[in-house]
């Protein structure tokens, strides 16, 4: 898995493709923490659930149906007036990315068991072919070390860089076309 820092980055970057009216620090705090939380399913370990169950390591809570249904919690919170509208429709959409968004990084992960991202119909779990994204330790202290500081590293080159990208083209597409319809007008 990245680090938790990673999750909640890509959740906040996500939050920034979100319909104008919905932006902000708050969706981007939301999508965050929602990216992120996948992962307090390790304290299953302190119950004796093994890694390889379907409430284990990268089970349920990284499941894309468990994605969704969080997905409609928070869509129905933050949409309030807007859940018929496209922007509504939109920013539903924009949740569940960011939501699943921790088990499509995890998948990237060199290390585990991979991802059961149709629990609860199967208990199959998944990883893409490719896979450059270094596993972060679940150890806070092993985390603290130069492995995570190489993790980290690895993570700024393969997810930080690219979001960044994404979020700077986002904003560049936004601006140039704010100015296209700025010259109509003036026209």
């Amino acid at each position: 898995m990245p680090s938790a820092f990673t999750h909640a980055v890509v959740g906040a970057a996500i939050s920034t493709l979100a319909p104008r009216r919905f932006r902000g620090a708050k969706l981007a705090i939301v999508l965050a923490a929602a990216a992120a939380a996948p992962d307090a399913d390790v304290l299953a370990f302190g119950f004796g659930i093994p890694y390889a169950h379907l409430l284990g390591h990268r089970g349920l809570t990284h499941s894309l149906p468990f994605a969704f249904l969080v997905a409609v919690m928070l869509w129905s919170w933050l949409a309030r007036g807007s859940l018929r509208s496209r922007a509504g429709g939109e920013l539903f959409l924009i949740i569940f990315l960011g939501c699943a968004s921790h088990g499509v990084l995890d998948a990237f992960t060199d290390a585990g068991l991979g991802v059961g991202f149709f629990v609860p119909f199967s208990d199959a779990r998944f990883f893409f072919p490719w896979r450059p994204i270094l596993t972060s330790p679940l150890s806070g202290r092993e985390f603290f070390s130069a492995r995570g500081v190489a993790i980290l590293r690895n993570e700024v080159e393969w997810i930080w860089l690219p979001i960044g990208l994404m979020v700077g083209a986002t904003a560049l597409t936004r601006r140039l076309a704010q100015r296209g319809v700025a010259n109509q007008r003036l026209r």
